[in-house]
């Protein structure tokens, strides 16, 4: 069986029009910024319109620039449809 590595996770990541499922994390290490974060999402989701934002779980909007990512729940804000999403590590 493989090993569930989820629990370890600090950073979750939801659609912000489903809060209660989390589409994946990751184990936050010194370095990723929220740039880096943005990026991340990129790899993994591809949506109906290009643009999307990040919102941490204080509805605050995650910019994109070299501050470090927080530890905690990130949803992600669009005005279209997630076509598809990988995220499947677990």
């Amino acid at each position: 069986m493989p090993i569930d590595r989820s629990a370890d996770r600090n950073v979750h990541i939801y659609n912000d029009n489903n809060r209660t499922t989390a589409l994946g994390g990751l184990i936050l290490n010194p370095g990723v910024t929220n740039a880096n974060f943005y990026a991340m999402i990129r790899i993994f989701v591809e949506f109906e319109r290009r643009t999307f934002s990040l919102r941490n779980q204080s509805g605050i909007e995650i910019q994109k620039d070299h501050q470090p990512l927080q530890p905690g729940n990130y949803y992600i804000v669009t005005s279209g449809k997630f076509l598809y999403h990988s995220f499947t590590i677990k």
